[in-house]
């Protein structure tokens, strides 16, 4: 009765549009209705816009709230105490009953503990009742008055809703497992079915600057949305004015020019400067400036940069003069920012303001080119990795949906632009989702990163080991007492490290793995859902092959090289070998006129890794990092493993180097006095270690060979082991 007048006042108020409904007729007997939890309006949306009627399973104290009579008016009510075994099972009698069944509660999905707790009770009752699960997606009510995210995002009363209805999908728990094993492996599904649910409703169809104009529509033109380590803030509507007017005089400075070498740290003015550069549908190669000169000429060469542009402030406070004279005597043209503002014309400054109020964006298509970085190169020359606005928008949202970031957070972003962390996570996906963002020059500064993290309230910092554990010897514990997500990645996560974290600053750190080529999270463990030892599950919409290598213990095929597939995975490389020529990621094993795209779009990471049955990632080393010692496959990341175990607060690495009689040999950089081969030797034989792991060089430094990013530089470290060989 109620039905038809609900549904028509609701879609005058909210607009709202329904997708997929023919998802709903392929329901069987018994249904069980799982969506993102973002309001008190969930329920009554989705009762009175499904056809068939159902039950909502209510948590007993919400349900018995006077003010929530109205949400659920549509529906019957079935109360619930989802923490209560005998509940799930009234649940399932209820299913049983009423055939169609929605969970509806107030908990936020992502990272907490009761929502997971609500979680692994839905998959109970699926299995217990054989119900089919229909998986329904809500954009736009987390916006409304009556949003879960009150004080994290901006409120309207009537903002737009889409509600998508998915195909139905079914749990498939092995039955021979014991109780409490199946009920987790169900709930492990559910959430990767919800993961899955909330990435394939996403828009990654958007290209940088219309993501970053969405973001003001939404959280309005004052909000504060970066701010520099002299605590200066810009807003989104100062931020969009100034980087549609720069883009303006930038267009036409660069206007027979594609791509444009970009030079700048972690600062206002280089957001601004990306900005606009995006603005003028340029295309920016993010130069590693602390990579040296050779490797960034080769990589001006590789992607035919004819200009950089960069800062004269920023090239004097970074001693980068004689990079700049390489620069020069390369051929390529400085750009400075400095120059371009002070010439800056009156009509650009007036368009800027202009098209800032208007909310204007370039159509950029999603598939083109947004930006280029170029690879670590801790093994080679680095190759230029073209990445799309589909690819950061896909990995920007993957992100979104497993790891609990919003509005409220304030992240703290001290990796530089010209990393993939740094810019895809630690810059686009803050500017686009009103999180302030912090920016800081150099994750180097281990005495002044923790105090400005304490005094700019952050909450979420990404790094690298060896960042995080110079923040831990020198900073005090209440530095980070506000800190609620510190991820780990680009390198293996010591449990040293980890350890002094949580008893320093009382902060749980979680690891993550990724590469420049996919935008670049791969996997992360995040509070809810981790596994030890792992580094997280593979992200949603993403597809892994895990390929045997020669020489390495196949474990029924879970472990070996990992290929993945995904929309965050690049466009392709440009090669020092090739330059202007993209060749794009496929499967060389996979014949492209048989399989046709499926053969596209396969990434090699390189690494070799175990998958286990609940897509978890295990890293076992890099397929480029074993070395042959005397026939047997050694993998160089073990050795560094057991080695760390000797020396946890020790920083190390293991190279191989060239050995006339037994193929290769292992070298060992070190930074302690006194390390011998016979002292590792014994050692290793005490934990039954076979002999071969044992380096034959030691080379004890002050100071290990560093990449710009924080990685150990493989290369650098070769090179200076093979020059002490050949003196020796």
């Amino acid at each position: 009765m109620l039905k038809l007048p609900v549904r028509l006042l609701l879609r005058l108020c909210f607009r709202v549009r329904v997708r997929g409904m023919e998802h709903d007729a392929e329901t069987g007997a018994r249904t069980l209705i799982v969506t993102n939890p973002s309001s008190l309006l969930d329920g009554l949306l989705i009762a009175s816009m499904l056809p068939q009627p159902m039950a909502l399973a209510v948590d007993r104290k919400l349900a018995r709230r006077w003010w929530m009579k109205p949400f659920l008016l549509l529906s019957d009510v079935v109360e619930v105490d989802f923490s209560s075994p005998t509940s799930t099972l009234s649940l399932v009698r209820a299913l049983e009953k009423y055939r169609r069944c929605m969970v509806f509660h107030d908990r936020r999905f992502h990272n907490d503990p009761e929502y997971m707790r609500v979680l692994e009770a839905t998959a109970l009752i699926a299995e217990k009742a054989r119900a089919d699960l229909l998986p329904v997606r809500l954009d736009g009510a987390a916006y409304s008055k009556f949003s879960y995210f009150r004080h994290k995002v901006p409120l309207r009363w009537f903002p737009r809703v889409t509600l998508t209805v998915l195909p139905p999908q079914k749990l498939e728990a092995p039955q021979d497992l014991p109780p409490r094993e199946r009920r987790r492996r169900a709930s492990v599904q559910l959430y990767g079915m919800m993961t899955e649910l909330l990435y394939s409703s996403t828009r990654t169809d958007r290209n940088i600057m219309q993501s970053f104009t969405d973001a003001v529509r939404v959280f309005g033109r004052s909000r504060i949305i970066a701010e520099d380590q002299d605590r200066r803030t810009l807003t989104y509507g100062a931020m969009l004015t100034r980087a549609r007017a720069l883009g303006m005089s930038l267009a036409r400075e660069f206007r027979s020019e594609q791509r444009v070498g970009f030079m700048m740290p972690n600062s206002l003015a280089g957001l601004v400067g990306f900005l606009a550069l995006q603005s003028a549908r340029k295309v920016p190669a993010m130069i590693n400036f602390t990579a040296g000169a050779r490797p960034v000429l080769s990589g001006c060469r590789t992607t035919e940069l004819k200009s950089i542009l960069t800062s004269r402030t920023f090239i004097k406070l970074g001693e980068l003069e004689s990079l700049e004279k390489a620069m020069k005597d390369e051929g390529l043209r400085l750009v400075y920012l400095e120059d371009i503002a002070a010439t800056m014309p009156l009509r650009d400054k007036v368009g800027g303001l202009l098209a800032s109020w208007l909310l204007c964006a370039p159509k950029t298509p999603a598939d083109e080119a947004a930006v280029i970085l170029f690879t670590s190169g801790t093994e080679g020359m680095p190759k230029a990795v073209f990445l799309s606005h589909r690819n950061l928008a896909a990995n920007r949202e993957q992100m979104l949906c497993v790891v609990n970031v919003n509005a409220g957070d304030r992240i703290f972003n001290c990796l530089p632009m010209f990393h993939s962390f740094g810019l895809g996570i630690g810059t686009i996906l803050p500017l686009v989702t009103g999180i302030r963002v912090i920016v800081y020059p150099s994750p180097l500064h281990y005495r002044n990163v923790p105090q400005l993290f304490y005094e700019s309230q952050s909450t979420v910092i990404c790094g690298t080991d060896t960042f995080f554990a110079g923040y831990a010897r020198y900073g005090r514990p209440y530095d980070f007492f506000n800190a609620r997500l510190v991820i780990a990645g680009a390198e293996k996560l010591r449990e040293s490290t980890a350890r002094l974290w949580k008893e320093k600053f009382g902060v749980t750190m979680v690891e993550g793995y990724g590469a420049t080529e996919t935008s670049p999270v791969i996997s992360v463990n995040t509070p809810a859902n981790t596994r030890a030892g792992s580094v997280g599950r593979l992200a949603p919409g993403m597809r892994c092959r895990v390929r045997p290598v020669e020489g390495i213990d196949d474990c029924g095929g879970r472990v070996g090289e990992l290929w993945v597939k995904g929309d965050n995975v690049m466009m392709g490389y440009m090669r020092s070998t090739a330059p202007g020529v993209l060749e794009p990621p496929r499967d060389p094993a996979l014949d492209p006129e048989e399989e046709g795209p499926e053969a596209e779009g396969w990434y090699d990471t390189g690494d070799i890794v175990e998958v286990d049955a609940e897509n978890f990632i295990f890293i076992k080393g890099r397929a480029k990092r074993f070395a042959k010692v005397g026939g047997e496959m050694i993998s160089l990341a073990a050795v560094e493993n057991a080695l760390r175990d000797l020396w946890p607060d020790v920083r190390l690495g293991v190279v191989s180097v060239p050995d006339a009689r037994k193929g290769e040999q292992l070298a060992l950089l070190v930074e302690r006095e006194g390390v011998t081969s016979g002292q590792i030797a014994t050692a290793f034989a005490a934990r039954g270690l076979s002999p071969l792991w044992t380096p034959k060089r030691i080379l004890c430094v002050r100071e290990l060979p560093l990449l710009g990013s924080g990685k150990f530089d493989y290369r650098t470290a070769r090179e200076m082991a093979i020059r002490a060989e050949r003196r020796a």
